[in-house]
């Protein structure tokens, strides 16, 4: 399988975007911003588009999906959490469970992983040997939350931690300026976050006052 990196942005922010492909055979994660750039590169790389998968329902990864699901007639797929909670729409819009199996997609074996924290839905998307994190993990650290919500991203981390195999490459939405898709073994030692063992450190650490400012992406 090949993951094909979009680094897009618009006038405030910056994001990673993502098209997995295999034998011609394609699905777009968190697309936003650039249709032409995505879209330049599925058709001159011949890719049949099936599905658009989102990690969460913030602007900056849902901003092309509407597009993509029109253009391509296409599902889209968004955790059924993530859906009642935002009030997210779009067409052909799919719930995804925990842990659970995505059929429609026949072409690859796509598990959703329940991830809250920066959001409530907030779903990772573990194909293969490859992670999507969407804003819950970064190379660099973990995603934005409220104190009550960083217990949450905690839990989360943990999970992953326990469940995903250090040799996993994570994909996270956006970057600070480590390059995206290091395995997990990296991140357990160089992202704070994944060596904090207790919630109480894990949230005053995250909600500190003096942190740099969450959206400085490169």
């Amino acid at each position: 399988m090949n993951v094909k990196v979009f680094k897009v942005e618009n006038l405030y922010i910056k994001n990673q975007c993502y098209l997995i492909h295999n034998d011609g055979i394609g699905v777009l994660i968190d697309p936003a911003w650039d249709y032409s750039l995505i879209n330049d590169y599925i058709i001159s790389n011949g890719i049949n588009l099936k599905a658009v998968l989102l990690t969460h329902s913030h602007l900056d990864h849902v901003n092309l999906a509407q597009k993509f699901s029109e253009v391509y007639d296409i599902p889209v797929f968004m955790s059924e959490k993530e859906i009642e909670d935002s009030g997210f729409r779009a067409q052909n819009l799919n719930s995804v469970s925990h842990l659970g199996t995505i059929e429609t997609i026949e072409y690859f074996t796509i598990l959703p992983i329940l991830t809250p924290g920066h959001t409530l839905g907030s779903t990772c998307y573990l194909v293969d040997n490859n992670l999507f994190t969407g804003d819950t993990v970064f190379i660099e650290g973990v995603g934005i939350c409220n104190r009550d919500d960083a217990y949450k991203l905690y839990e989360s981390v943990q999970f992953l931690k326990s469940n995903v195999s250090q040799d996993t490459l994570i994909w996270p939405g956006h970057s600070f300026g480590d390059s995206p898709g290091k395995d997990l073994q990296y991140l357990l030692k160089n992202n704070i976050y994944f060596q904090l063992e207790n919630a109480e450190h894990f949230v005053d650490f995250r909600t500190r006052k003096n942190r740099p400012n969450p959206f400085m992406f490169k």
